[in-house]
């Protein structure tokens, strides 16, 4: 057979079966904006995986944590409370590093330059961006960072070998059957600087061409130093391409959503804060798109029933709280698609489902949502009773399945004393009771008491117990 013609077959097979080999690659630009960030010691930004790499920056680059750059950054940063943990990857993905410097990209329109109208305290102005360059200039020549990026060569070629076997795994067809559109991404940018977070950039060029892009951490280390992914990591990835195809669609329908956003980020804000989302829009936004990446899971079986569950509460404890009912609210969708032919169709549907859910939040959703968190349900011996000073032991009892680690504080209080805890015999019964013995007979007419913490946590580690006050008294 001739061979460009077995080419061709084969090109052809891989097409029709949805499945395309898409390269990830460790970018220096991503590299160094991501250092820096970590220079400024912000938490939002320091993190300590890959173990051995991480090492090497901070040993590195420790010098230089008082750079003119650092300084700058630092001083805008908290003056203007820009701390979107996307910007140093949005910042990277809008330079070149040339012959003649780092430049702003004439690939596509900067994001900055896109987002002018942004408020004031969401991005830096025009002379504020051309100082960061400047500075990011000077901290590249002064550093001799493309030393460092080019010593680790081969380091980054092992991630990027190890990313081969993530990312083969797509069905590039899903999304022209649910978006209505054909599949694309420009480019997979691996970070391992830049720890855990993971993130979508969609670009515009001058001709308005969409360019469709995904930033990744999450790298890994085995015990040998070789880099490997979470196993979480490809829904990482489909959660972050499905955000090139659902924020498009909901800059186009956020005025139709805003209402409703607003009214559940008031009524559900805090946790969603916890997790960096400070906005109303997030929950248009990250609620859209996990619906999207749990849609592909689903028609896929990416995950067992157990561990969809789990993944689906971890939705729901983020703040999400509506999220398992949403997603069985697809039905709609998945069976009336001829009157639905793309997902966009289906999104002001979604609204009123949003709609119903303000409508229901106090009587069904709370509820739920206090369920999910574990609590002392039972305790001996009980709250606020009278006991004989032989007392040999406490236990508590949770609501949950619990992690079988201790966390226990003295209650405040002159007339109440602390237990006399054998601590090194404290045992989890099973995993819902943790036992406590007492190493000696308690006094008598004596109040004792102890209050539980946070740091009791269920199994699947989503949830903190909810704190409980144990005081009893003595004969």
């Amino acid at each position: 057979m001739n061979k460009n013609l077995l080419v061709s077959i084969l090109l052809l097979f891989t097409v029709a079966n949805g499945f395309a080999q898409m390269k990830g690659h460790v970018d220096e630009r991503f590299e160094l904006t991501s250092i820096v960030f970590r220079l400024t010691e912000d938490e939002a930004f320091v993190h300590s995986t890959p173990a051995n790499y991480i090492a090497d920056i901070d040993d590195y680059f420790s010098p230089y944590k008082n750079h003119e750059l650092i300084e700058f950054v630092k001083k805008t940063m908290y003056a203007k409370s820009i701390l979107d943990i996307s910007l140093p990857v949005q910042l990277a993905s809008d330079v070149e590093i040339t012959t003649k410097g780092i430049v702003w990209t004439n690939n596509w329109t900067p994001l900055f330059e896109q987002y002018d109208t942004l408020s004031a305290n969401r991005i830096w102005t025009r002379p504020e961006r051309d100082e960061y360059l400047r500075l990011l200039n000077k901290f590249y020549k002064d550093t001799r960072f493309h030393k460092f990026y080019v010593s680790h060569g081969d380091f980054y070629a092992a991630i990027e070998t190890a990313f081969d076997s993530v990312v083969s795994k797509i069905d590039t067809s899903w999304f022209r059957e649910f978006f209505g559109i054909p599949y694309q991404m420009d480019n997979l940018w691996l970070v391992p600087a830049n720890g855990y977070h993971n993130f979508s950039i969609h670009r515009f060029d001058q001709n308005n061409r969409e360019h469709n892009n995904c930033a990744l951490g999450g790298v890994q280390t085995t015990s040998t130093g070789k880099p490997s992914f979470h196993p979480n990591t490809f829904g990482t990835l489909i959660h972050e391409i499905c955000h090139n195809y659902s924020n498009p669609l909901c800059v186009k329908h956020e005025i139709l959503f805003a209402e409703v956003c607003d009214t559940l980020y008031s009524m559900v804000g805090e946790p969603l804060r916890k997790h960096y989302y400070s906005q109303s829009t997030s929950l248009l936004y990250e609620g859209i798109n996990r619906l999207c990446e749990f849609s592909y899971h689903i028609s896929h079986s990416t995950y067992g029933d157990i561990e969809l569950r789990e993944k689906i509460v971890d939705q729901i404890y983020t703040g999400f709280v509506w999220f398992e009912e949403m997603l069985c609210y697809m039905n709609v969708f998945n069976a009336n698609r001829d009157k639905f032919p793309a997902f966009e169709d289906f999104l002001p549907q979604l609204k009123m489902f949003l709609d119903q859910v303000t409508e229901n939040m106090e009587h069904y959703y709370y509820p739920k949502y206090d369920l999910l968190i574990p609590r002392v349900v039972a305790t001996y011996p009980v709250k606020n009773s009278v006991v004989e000073t032989d007392l040999k032991e406490v236990r508590i009892q949770f609501s949950k399945p619990m992690q079988h680690v201790r966390s226990i504080n003295r209650v405040e209080g002159k007339d109440i004393l602390s237990l006399p805890v054998d601590w090194q015999n404290t045992y989890w019964y099973n995993d819902y009771v943790y036992v406590i013995p007492l190493k000696e007979p308690l006094k008598p007419h004596t109040k004792y008491g102890f209050k539980t913490t946070s740091f009791f946590a269920d199994a699947l580690n989503y949830f903190g117990a909810l704190p409980y006050e144990l005081i009893f008294e003595t004969k």
